[in-house]
């Protein structure tokens, strides 16, 4: 690799340490920033491969997207998790496909983990939340892999896979929407207990759907328990109807009939507003560098800005919806719950 592991966890110490410390900070930057760019081009490879063995076995995705992780994401995790270092972090580059149910998910989770990747080396765990929801309700289907190349700039790099269903994607994006407008890190367990209360029940709600295995928490609840806690939470916070808000509240600053390529997305909190600014699949460095020139210069606190891979504007909207403030499939699917709640009067 063009950076030693030991490399990038003094320059994760450094980031951790603030501005503050000065030109350590700064050098810890530009390190990061170089190493995290670097994480496309097999990012971009394993995608292709993952396609290539479900194709051969007639399973596809709904839609599949990449990204690199934003600094401000980094730092939360490292926060977070301080003994991993930055070095240990396997989402830095991140890939996902998400499928329309769970047939489709566990056959591709079969198929994926008995597939041998020309380019990449699977560790040999397999992180299965959908089998094991995480205590916050988060459930998907990691792989993580490390990249095998000849060129020892790249070689060794570790991304990951995610692999999940359309609505436990749904699920996902509206708590990256809530953790956006909030300003705190929901899907880490921090932030408004009465956020992260609605987001582990409306997770077990959806597993149930599923025919899935819910988190512990909810192992014993009825259907009368589910649909009473739900009527609950809702009443008392209007969940829906703020995120229902910021649907209606988003405008995109500018049309694009987007190609194949690269876009950065720009979000302004306040003005729920959200623009893009879209590269040619040749310019990803000029891409990254106009990212990393953003990501300096925006208050954390107010916006957000984040690199993605794009194929055009309606699979950039549907692999993201967080970045463009909508929550609308997981507001539906919870009405349509809630529906059903009326109907068995448990509500």
């Amino acid at each position: 690799m063009k950076y030693s592991r030991n490399k990038i966890n003094v320059a994760g110490k450094a980031l951790l340490a603030g501005p503050e410390t000065g030109f350590p900070y700064i050098d810890a930057n530009l390190i990061v920033e170089d190493w995290r760019s670097l994480h496309m081009k097999p990012l971009t490879e394993l995608v292709g491969q993952v396609t290539d063995v479900l194709a051969k076995e007639g399973v596809s995705a709904a839609f599949s997207s990449h990204r690199l992780k934003r600094m401000t994401s980094i730092i939360a995790k490292l926060k977070h998790n301080p003994q991993m270092g930055l070095g240990g972090l396997q989402d830095i580059g991140g890939a996902r496909f998400v499928f329309e149910d769970i047939p489709s998910l566990l056959k591709a989770k079969e198929i994926i983990a008995s597939s041998v990747l020309p380019s990449f080396i699977l560790d040999r765990h397999v992180y299965d939340y959908v089998e094991n929801p995480k205590e916050s309700g988060y459930r998907s289907i990691h792989f993580a892999y490390k990249y095998v190349s000849d060129d020892s700039v790249y070689d060794g790099l570790r991304v990951e896979l995610q692999i999940r269903t359309r609505l436990q994607h749904d699920w996902a994006m509206a708590v990256e929407t809530a953790e956006l407008i909030s300003k705190s890190s929901l899907k880490a367990g921090i932030g408004d207990e009465r956020w992260l209360s609605f987001f582990r029940l409306s997770s077990a709600v959806f597993a149930r759907k599923e025919g899935m295995p819910v988190a512990a928490a909810f192992a014993d609840y009825s259907e009368r328990d589910f649909c009473v806690e739900y009527a609950r939470l809702e009443q008392e916070n209007n969940f829906l109807d703020q995120l229902q808000a910021l649907v209606s509240a988003v405008k995109i600053s500018e049309e694009y009939n987007l190609q194949a390529g690269y876009a950065v997305i720009f979000i302004q909190f306040a003005e729920r507003s959200v623009q893009l600014r879209h590269y040619r699949s040749d310019a990803l460095e000029e891409a990254t560098r106009y990212y990393s020139d953003v990501e300096k210069s925006i208050n954390d606190a107010t916006s957000a800005v984040v690199l993605v891979s794009v194929s055009d504007m309606k699979e950039l909207q549907e692999a993201y919806p967080s970045y463009f403030l909508n929550a609308s499939e997981f507001v539906e699917a919870l009405q349509e719950f809630n529906a059903l709640c009326k109907a068995g009067r448990y509500v």
